[in-house]
């Protein structure tokens, strides 16, 4: 899958996939389906962000509330 909004630098882009396999191994999800929601979600807040700091932290609180919910419909 090519990612819309493109990662910054590599360590921009190490940070988000240490971040999916985290989320990953942690909701017992396969790690492809946690990174397609997780760049949606992540294209989405960067393009509003002005300081992108935070966006690792907000982006998988977003897409682990996301799952979690599904879990529990």
């Amino acid at each position: 899958m090519t990612l819309a909004c493109q990662y910054e630098s590599d360590m921009e882009r190490r940070r988000h996939h240490e971040a999916i396999q985290a989320l990953s191994q942690k909701l017992g999800k396969p790690e492809e389906d946690v990174r397609t929601l997780y760049e949606t979600v992540l294209c989405s807040i960067k393009e509003r962000a002005k300081i992108r700091d935070y966006l690792v932290i907000l982006v998988s609180r977003s897409v682990r509330d996301s799952i979690e919910k599904t879990r529990f419909r």
